[in-house]
């Protein structure tokens, strides 16, 4: 059966918005060739596709596996080791392989966070409008902004929040509030969103320089004069690398200083990026995904419990739902493990599918009953008021 990969849809000139799909695209080129008869891309906005909520995910058969280093895994396990690009990696190498792979996600992730979604410039005027071409409706109005509150969350340790033009704001609130008692003739101009963006970006350059720098360094300093990093020939961890660093050069960003220190600092390392980039995702979107598939129109009822879902993942306790990460893998072994992860994560996710099919069956019945009410094929039964009696005092005096 051809293996499916599920993505985020395409942006930027790449065929996707996303790092870890871009790099699980980059190896699934390596191992299998471009998407045709072994394998097909689904560029999607709707992570529910799989039972693990989260993209990347890849369908074989009835398993599904998310995430790059579990399909990195289950590919070199379904094949017996014939679609494993760290084959010929020795244990030392496959050592500093795995070291990398988890230096890239932690420290790669939150700097992507903060130029694509924490930097107000990047979000409204690039990345927001980017989403808004990809992801279907509802998606389109809810999406976007938990993506952004994640991300937030990510790069919180970093202390750059005030990249986020709310919080700018916050601090300009707070400034006018202990500037009241100050005379007029002396206090300073107000602050208009352009110069609160250039404010933030001015006051964080340095720490912004730092957190870059120990990103960028290490990988620079790892590939030297190398064509690959581990070895003779492309490993995991290049995908992995090229997939978060096509993010950081490819899109033209209001304030791009990634890209900007990968063009003068690291040029080296930048030149080698762009040039494997180049060579697998094309220069456009369209060149990378000749092959692809986008996801197909939903239907009225997947639309609605969509809007459902997004109520029950509002409320606490039940709006949470579960991640792969967040599921023990189990005692099985070999390919029954994905599987039984799979399955687990099922039966979590059954309580809270529970509520969204009784909300979503409480508004359907309520609406139905409203509507025929409206059109007067249902009519509500009116008691005639009782009649009041005074008894004999009553009749005495002449009461009915």
């Amino acid at each position: 059966m051809v293996l499916e990969l599920h993505v985020w849809g395409p942006a930027f000139d790449l065929p996707s918005i996303d790092g870890q799909c871009l790099a699980t695209i980059y190896y699934l080129r390596k191992v299998l060739g471009a998407p045709g008869k072994a394998w097909v891309l689904v560029q999607s906005g709707e992570p529910r596709v799989s039972p693990f909520r989260e993209l990347p995910v890849l369908k074989h058969e009835e398993t599904w596996v998310a995430g790059f280093g579990n399909i990195v895994s289950y590919l070199r396990d379904v094949s017996e080791g014939r679609w494993d690009l760290d084959q010929r990696l020795s244990d030392t190498q496959r050592a500093d392989c795995a070291a990398f792979s988890s230096f890239v996600e932690s420290r790669g992730q939150p700097l992507l966070d903060l130029s694509l979604y924490v930097s107000s410039d990047n979000y409204f005027n690039t990345t927001r409008p980017a989403l808004a071409q990809i992801l279907p409706w509802p998606n389109s109005w809810v999406l976007p902004h938990q993506l952004r509150e994640r991300a937030k969350k990510r790069s919180d340790h970093l202390g750059l929040s005030s990249l986020d033009l709310d919080n700018a704001q916050e601090d300009q609130k707070e400034d006018a509030g202990l500037a009241a008692h100050i005379p007029k003739s002396l206090r300073k101009p107000k602050q208009t969103v352009t110069s609160l963006l250039g404010r933030s970006t001015q006051r964080n350059k340095f720490r912004l320089d730092a957190v870059t720098a120990e990103f960028l360094e290490p990988l620079a300093e790892m590939l030297g004069d190398k064509e690959f990093l581990l070895a003779g020939q492309e490993s995991s961890l290049d995908c992995l690398i090229l997939g978060y660093l096509a993010l950081m050069q490819r899109p033209r960003m209001p304030q791009a200083w990634i890209r900007d220190t990968l063009r003068t600092k690291h040029a080296s390392l930048g030149r080698w990026a762009e040039d494997h980039i180049h060579q697998v995702f094309g220069e456009s979107a369209l060149e990378s995904t000749s092959v692809s598939h986008r996801q197909k129109d939903r239907s009225i009822v997947q639309v609605v419990q969509s809007i459902v879902e997004v109520f029950i993942g509002s409320m606490p306790v039940i709006g949470g739902g579960y991640t792969v990460s967040e599921i023990s893998p189990g005692d099985e072994k070999g390919l029954a493990r994905y599987k039984q992860k799979q399955v687990r994560l099922a039966k979590l996710q059954r309580r809270r599918d529970m509520y969204v099919q009784m909300l979503a069956s409480t508004i359907a019945t309520t609406g139905l009953v409203g509507w025929l009410w409206y059109k007067g094929v249902m009519l509500v039964p009116h008691r005639a008021p009782k009649g009041r009696s005074f008894g004999p005092a009553g009749s005495l005096f002449g009461l009915t």
